[in-house]
């Protein structure tokens, strides 16, 4: 892959570091850290970090080899250990550039991340990343004010962070609909069932009422005032007052 296709896939709306080139040259002469460069320059990543490696063995306080082993690490898709090179490169002895940068690149690793986790739509693990990417270009602007990319890329995190909140907020109310829905349907047989045995009951008191129509009509004919004085019944079953 390309470095500047794998800079759009990283996050797509990020302005990566262009002050560096992506990979600073160190200023002191290092056959491993300049091995290192030139293979960055050929987007052989594995094979860079592998001289990088080196480089930092033989240089243990030159953070700008922590820096470039971060790129070199993001570039493979390792976000944690690439963290952890950015946060070495981050130290309070490095250059104020080197931090700067070291901060910036913070910030990338953690937006790219989070992008990620908001595509497996864990929305508040999403959330978390982006405030870490947040806080990291904050670092980068104290240490470098008025790097517009850095106040950029900082705008987008704060964004994402109301995105992600608002997606996660979205997601739990449907959950909550879901799960009102599941209690609604595991109540609903019991309720039928009583519908059910207050239709026998009804049906059961209809069938009382027509043997003793039946048992009247078999009966000899009384005086017409004993038949006006019985009382109307209700033909048919009675209905219920609430509706299912």
């Amino acid at each position: 892959m390309k470095l500047s296709a794998w800079c759009l896939c990283c996050v797509a709306a990020l302005i990566l570091p262009a002050n560096a080139s992506a990979w600073s040259p160190l200023r002191g002469e290092n056959s491993n850290a300049k091995k290192g460069n030139a293979l960055m320059a050929q987007e052989q990543f594995g094979p860079a970090l592998e001289a990088y490696d080196e480089a930092a063995r033989e240089l243990p306080k030159a953070r700008a080899v922590q820096l470039n082993r971060g790129l070199a690490l993001l570039a493979q898709d390792l976000g944690e250990q690439a963290k952890e090179a950015f946060l070495a490169a981050a130290d309070p002895a490095a250059s104020p550039n080197t931090r700067a940068d070291a901060y910036y690149d913070l910030g990338v690793a953690y937006a790219r991340e989070g992008d990620a986790i908001s595509q497996r739509e864990e929305y508040e693990q999403a959330s978390a990343h982006f405030r870490e990417a947040a806080d990291a270009f904050k670092r980068a602007l104290r240490v470098r004010p008025g790097d517009r990319n850095a106040a950029w890329n900082l705008e987008y995190a704060m964004k994402r962070i109301r995105e992600e909140e608002q997606k996660q907020e979205q997601q739990e109310q449907e959950q909550e609909s879901e799960d009102e829905s599941e209690e609604e349907g595991e109540n609903e047989p019991g309720e039928q069932g009583q519908g059910q045995d207050q239709d026998q009951d009804q049906d059961q008191n209809q069938n009382q009422n027509q043997n003793q129509d039946q048992n009247q009509d078999k009966e000899p004919e009384r005086g017409q005032d004993q038949n006006e004085s019985q009382p109307e019944r209700q033909q048919g079953p009675i209905p219920r007052d609430d509706v299912q």
